[in-house]
Formats: structure tokens, C-alpha cells, sequence
């Protein structure tokens, strides 16, 4: 069977490296990725001081400041490995001799290797949105995992009076949340996340709407977004994906509200070593290969990934129920 260039491992790997990530993958673009060479990852989770610097005098001994609040935690890096035989037409494109066909086969092998990709970026983008809940639970039968990132309860609080009632007091709620992540975090907050039916409930709420300007009002019914309100930019993202049992879910469930400060690096996506025999000498992260089997004959995919979604400043968020 002739080869194409993509198969050859170092160029489908470098193909694979310059996909980026989708863009309406939000929790991806907010992670930015850290390669790691160990097995387990392990971080320091770094909280706020308040306290001031003190008075001196020339010529005396230096005040003694103790160290950050630090906690040390640590955790196995999630790895997931698929693979796929490519379609016959696939395989016919790779058989097939002559330019058009080379072309056709590239093509067909780049549409699998993206869908792959895609796959992995939907599991990757579910892991960061359970960091944001403080716990990363994955229940299936050959895999148990849960992870705590130490969250606060205190940044995981429960409005008052939900807001699918209108006269609620969102202003109020908002205000005390980023003032959790002020004093707490020493930094202020910057952006909330929510999915369409939680914005709605905002959108609706009787102080909310005489608050919102013109322009505001516009934005949002174009864009989804609403600047400036409440001193955040509020984002409506109601992605969904399908689950091991066929249903639907958002990666924000209903009635959840993620307020964030995205400043001083407060999450990285930690990429662990390949587990993979064939993998290059430290390669970590993402790792692609193919291979011929004789009996059935068929050409193989796979596609592996070695990862975890960290959160060293966990006093940067506020998970909310609201609904």
C-alpha cells in the first residue's frame, strides 16, 4: 500500500501540534498548556495576604515575614488514548495510485485526525469547567477519579433567593461574590461564565434590566456577552456535549454562575509524559501514530493525550448556584 506524507509519524505529529484549539472550546483558551515531565503532577496552591509591610529603622534588623498560605497538592496527570480504523473510502483514497489520489487520501487522513483531536479537546474542556466546581469526578468502569482543588466553601456559595425569581437580589449577590475574590484573593474579579438559561434568569431580573444600557441590551442579543455590568464581563457559554450514557449536558449546568479573576496565572493545563512506547524521548502532551493489521487488514489511528487542569489560585473563583 503506498504511503501518503501524513503517516509518517513526525509529520502527523507536527500537523496534529499545530491544530489549535476551537474556539468555542472556552475552558481550553483560558488554560494555556505547561509541559510536565513527571507522572504526577504536583502544585503549590497559593492564597492571598492582606497584611501590611511594617515601620522600621535604619540600621536595625529586618522584620521577619512568614511565607504565603501555601498548601502542597498533587494528583495523577488524566490520560486518554483512542483509536479508530479509518473508513474505506479512506483506505481506497491510500490504495489508489496517482496525484489526485495522494491528495484525496491526505485530506481523508487529516478529517480523522481532527476528529480525534476534537474528541479530546471536548473530554479536556470538561475536566477545566469540574476545576472551576472545585472536583473533577470521572465514574466509569475501567477509570475512578476524583479530584478536590480546595475550594473554599465560603467560594461556593448558593444565592439567597435563587434567581429564576426576578426580584431577587442579584446586585447584591454579585457584589458580595467579588468581594470573596478581592479580599480573599487580593485581586479583582473580571468575567462571569454562565449558559444561555442562567443568563436569562439575569437578563430578567427586574434591578438587572433598569441597570443594563442600550448598548449593553445590544451587545448581549449579538453577541452574548455583556460588558461592564456590575463591574464584569459576563459570557454566555452554553455549549453542550454527550456523555458515556447519550445525553446531552452542558459543560456549565443550569443555574451556575463562574466568576473569575484571570490575573497573576491563577490555572495551567499540565501535559504529562506520553505513556506511549513509540512516543519520542520526553514528548509530552498530545501523541499521534498509525499502523497497518494484517488480519482483518485495516489502517489504525490512534491518538493519546496526558493532562491535568490545575488551579493554584483557588481564592480567583466563585461557583455560584443561582437556580
Amino acid at each position: 500500500m503506498p504511503e501518503i506524507t501524513l503517516l509518517n509519524p513526525t509529520v502527523i505529529n507536527g500537523v496534529v501540534e499545530k491544530f489549535t484549539t476551537p474556539d468555542e472550546l472556552l475552558g481550553l483558551q483560558l488554560l494555556p498548556r505547561v509541559p510536565h515531565p513527571f507522572p504526577v503532577a504536583t502544585w503549590d496552591v497559593i492564597r492571598g495576604s492582606r497584611e501590611l509591610a511594617r515601620a522600621n529603622v535604619p540600621g536595625s534588623e529586618a522584620h521577619v515575614v512568614k511565607q504565603l498560605g501555601v498548601a502542597q497538592m498533587s494528583a495523577r496527570f488524566l490520560y486518554v488514548r483512542e483509536k479508530k480504523a479509518l473508513e474505506p473510502t479512506t483506505l481506497y483514497w491510500l490504495r489508489a495510485p496517482g496525484t489526485l489520489a495522494e491528495k484525496n487520501a491526505e485530506a481523508a487522513v487529516l478529517r480523522e485526525t481532527q476528529d480525534l483531536a476534537n474528541r479530546i479537546d471536548r473530554f479536556m474542556e470538561y475536566t477545566v469547567w469540574q476545576m472551576f466546581a472545585n472536583s473533577l469526578t470521572i465514574a466509569q468502569p475501567d477509570v475512578n477519579v476524583t479530584i478536590t482543588y480546595g475550594i473554599a466553601a465560603s467560594h461556593t456559595p448558593t444565592a439567597a433567593v435563587l434567581w429564576t425569581d426576578p426580584g431577587a437580589d442579584v446586585i447584591g449577590d454579585v457584589k458580595a461574590w467579588k468581594r470573596l475574590i478581592a479580599r480573599d484573593g487580593q485581586t479583582s474579579a473580571r468575567y462571569a461564565f454562565a449558559n444561555d438559561v442562567t443568563m436569562e434568569y439575569l437578563t430578567k431580573n427586574t434591578e438587572i434590566r433598569s441597570l443594563m444600557s442600550e448598548r449593553q441590551s445590544e451587545q448581549f442579543l449579538n453577541t452574548g456577552t455583556i460588558p461592564g455590568l456590575l463591574g464584569l464581563t459576563w459570557v454566555t457559554y452554553d455549549i453542550a456535549y454527550v456523555d458515556t450514557a447519550g445525553n446531552e449536558q452542558r459543560f456549565i449546568p443550569d443555574g451556575k454562575v463562574i466568576i473569575v479573576s484571570d490575573q497573576r496565572e491563577p490555572w495551567q493545563m499540565a501535559s504529562g509524559p506520553s505513556a506511549d512506547d513509540e512516543a519520542p524521548q520526553g514528548h509530552t502532551g498530545r501523541f499521534t501514530k498509525t499502523w497497518q493489521e494484517k488480519d482483518p487488514s485495516a489502517r489504525i489511528m490512534l491518538m493519546e493525550d496526558h493532562f491535568l487542569p490545575i488551579l493554584l489560585r483557588v481564592e480567583n473563583v466563585v461557583y455560584a448556584t443561582v437556580g
